[in-house]
């Protein structure tokens, strides 16, 4: 792993904690990254520092642009030998950035001038471990389509306090570019879950750590693309995509998160419960029969909507699901 550093502009604390910016990158657009360069150069938070992870080492990203639109604090850019995804990038980062806080950032978004600052100020009590805010949604061309993800995301329900972690084992709402959490906290976290986006799996482990605060403001600009990493239902197009990403997939989820946090002994029932619900579901949609969707039904407490679906699936069309996934995708189901 190479990494080269850059010092640019002075660094004035003022007596504020450091905050360190992990910036994980993949062959980016360059007209977005040079708009999120310069979002993030011009935060008003003043003691800021710039990690980045190329994770792409056959066309490396252009380190002209750091030099160019990252001015007001040090960068240092780390260049991986071999691509190995956002989560291992974003994990690396975490591993090796200095400051009291690290706040995630993605390569295509643009973020409010005030974003840090406000974010900060969600940390007044020290039981605080993340904080997180909205995001707007802007097109490819920078346009607004949404003054809120919860517009297209109708699913997410954005909650502050303690004690959230089966809810977010069950519906994350912490968005990785529109968080900031205490270093100490998201080094608990390494190794990162396989099966879990970084987000979401960070989340996890701060709740176990103490308290979550939602800032009810949109901070970031979040770009929707057909390049996205995450999205609704992100890969399934059928039948087939959706028992592979939402039946099998969140089975072997719960699966190894069993493994992982077997020391929380809260978490046992939840997880024991959830995995009893996706082996049913799983088993009804390889071959129906009653004795599953009696199980099914039982163990329906936190997939309504997706057993409500699945109970119909042997008897759906292929074109008519597919139809019902599109829906779904543009935020209207």
């Amino acid at each position: 792993m190479e990494s080269y550093q850059g010092l640019n502009g002075n660094i004035n604390c003022n007596g504020l904690p450091l905050v360190s910016i992990l910036l994980a990158v993949y062959r980016p657009n360059e007209k977005w990254f040079i708009e999120q360069l310069i979002s993030l150069n011009e935060q008003t938070y003043s003691n800021l520092e710039l990690f980045v992870y190329d994770d792409c080492p056959d066309y490396p990203v252009n380190e002209e642009f750091f030099r160019k639109y990252i001015t007001n604090f040090n960068y240092t850019i780390i260049k991986g030998k071999r691509n190995q995804g956002s989560n291992k990038a974003f994990e690396k980062l975490t591993k090796i950035g200095n400051g009291e806080f690290f706040s995630y950032c993605d390569q295509d978004d643009i973020w409010e001038k005030e974003k840090v600052d406000i974010m900060m100020s969600g940390f007044k009590n020290n039981d605080v471990t993340l904080v997180c805010s909205d995001l707007s949604i802007i097109d490819e061309n920078g346009k607004k389509t949404a003054n809120s993800i919860t517009e297209i995301r109708k699913r997410i329900r954005y909650r502050s306090g303690y004690d959230l972690t089966e809810g977010l084992l069950e519906r994350n709402f912490v968005t990785g570019c529109a968080m900031i959490v205490r270093s100490n906290v998201a080094k608990k976290a390494i190794p990162f879950v396989d099966s879990l986006v970084h987000d979401n799996w960070i989340a996890i482990v701060a709740s176990l750590n103490g308290r979550i605060e939602f800032v009810n403001k949109p901070l970031v600009r979040y770009r929707q693309h057909n390049s996205n990493q995450t999205g609704i239902l992100k890969g399934i197009y059928d039948k087939n995509t959706y028992y592979k990403f939402k039946i099998e997939g969140v089975l072997e989820r719960y699966i190894s998160l069993k493994k992982r946090l077997d020391y929380i002994e809260k978490l046992q029932g939840h997880i024991d419960y959830c995995i009893t619900s996706l082996s049913a579901r799983r088993n009804y949609f390889l071959k129906p029969s009653l004795k599953e969707l009696k199980t099914i039904i039982k163990y329906s407490k936190y997939y309504k909507a997706s057993i409500l679906l699945e109970m119909f699936m042997p008897i759906i069309p292929g074109f008519v699901f597919k139809y019902i996934i599109q829906l779904t995708k543009v935020g209207i189901l």
